[in-house]
């Protein structure tokens, strides 16, 4: 008898949700003939130290009611399987085993596990919003991005699948891991402050821990394959998905989770980086020379409240541009000063 299969059966017993194929193997344990014998003890083990029963009256009652149990026409699928256990739990278990066997074989027939619903948040550009999941789990979600998670959390972990930036600050539970599930790769925790980024059309993955533990796990088609990296409070890991691979750097918490205050800090960070986090932020296009100035560095702090115009006049100013805008763009073109007479 496997360990497996008694973990699932021990869960299914005292009602914890089970996964549909986790029922299918219980399903073909239970009426397996080789298996009977097993079945048997492991029903011993669980009813046999029930209370002994009071009467020979409540035993008639008792065995009354094994009887409708087991004319299947009687039985309606409504019953729940706690609710079959209240009923039989104080009899003697070698008169309930065969009947308690029947029972979970036609209960099973009619059981259908529950749907697990999920809800989907998408912030379109030059939003953010924040959001309070069903474990009290906290959110903040950045500009141009996507959530989904389910609404109740009933399997043995918490799922989230994220697309974009997000903020957690996770409720703790040792029982069910939190995972975030990111471009190919898991971020589990069990309850901690921590950063994932992972926009589709950048590279890198940058996942980042400020309080806590989390790991970031990078599954393979053979799980004793798989790679799992644990970070430290104050640690950042990049997965860089064009080269499959995981970089740890330090990072500056204002640097990364500021923008949960409308603050933006680029610290000697290339010009191309900054022009995406514009474009989510303020939901606007920018137009430049990318030979001239994608590889270009600069720093950058622009705090709560402050306009786009601000941020221009710096952009402007580092750089030797000019900006303006048309038709919800902004294009930047080198100033007279700089350009090269011929």
């Amino acid at each position: 008898m496997s360990e497996e299969i008694i973990d699932i059966a021990n869960r299914f017993l005292i009602g914890q949700t089970c996964k549909k194929q986790e029922l299918i193997n219980l399903k073909q344990w239970l009426s397996d003939p080789g298996a009977q014998t097993e079945v048997e003890r492991w029903l011993l083990e669980h009813w046999s130290a029930s209370a002994e029963i009071d009467s020979n009256a409540q035993i008639e009652i008792i065995l009354k009611q094994i009887q409708e149990y087991t004319n299947v026409q009687t039985l309606k699928s409504k019953w729940s399987f706690k609710g079959i256990l209240r009923v039989y739990q104080k009899v003697a278990a070698f008169l309930l085993i065969p009947i308690i066997s029947l029972g979970l074989l036609y209960w099973f027939a009619n059981y259908e596990p529950p749907v697990e619903l999920f809800t989907e948040s998408i912030i379109p550009k030059g939003q953010k919003s924040q959001i309070i999941l069903s474990d009290s789990t906290r959110v903040w979600i950045n500009s141009d991005s996507k959530i989904r998670y389910s609404t109740s959390f009933n399997s043995k972990q918490r799922d989230v699948y994220l697309d974009g930036e997000a903020y957690f600050e996770v409720s703790k539970d040792e029982h069910k891991p939190f995972i975030v599930h990111v471009s190919g790769l898991e971020v589990k925790v069990k309850g901690t402050k921590f950063n994932v980024k992972a926009y589709p059309d950048e590279d890198g993955v940058e996942t980042t821990l400020f309080e806590g533990k989390v790991s970031v796990l990078i599954p393979s088609s053979n799980a004793s394959q798989s790679i799992e990296n644990e970070i430290n409070p104050g640690q950042a890991f990049v997965y860089l998905k064009s080269e499959q691979k995981l970089v740890a750097t330090s990072f500056k918490s204002e640097q990364l989770a500021g923008w949960r205050k409308n603050q933006l800090v680029f610290e000697n960070d290339k010009f191309s980086n900054l022009v995406k986090k514009i474009e989510r932020w303020y939901n606007v296009e920018v137009v430049y020379d990318e030979s001239k100035l994608q590889d270009r560095r600069l720093t950058v702090e622009l705090y709560q409240d402050e306009r786009l115009d601000r941020l221009m006049e710096i952009i402007g100013l580092t750089l030797s541009v000019n900006y303006k805008y048309q038709d919800g763009k902004i294009i930047l073109s080198p100033k007279k000063s700089n350009m090269i007479k011929k």
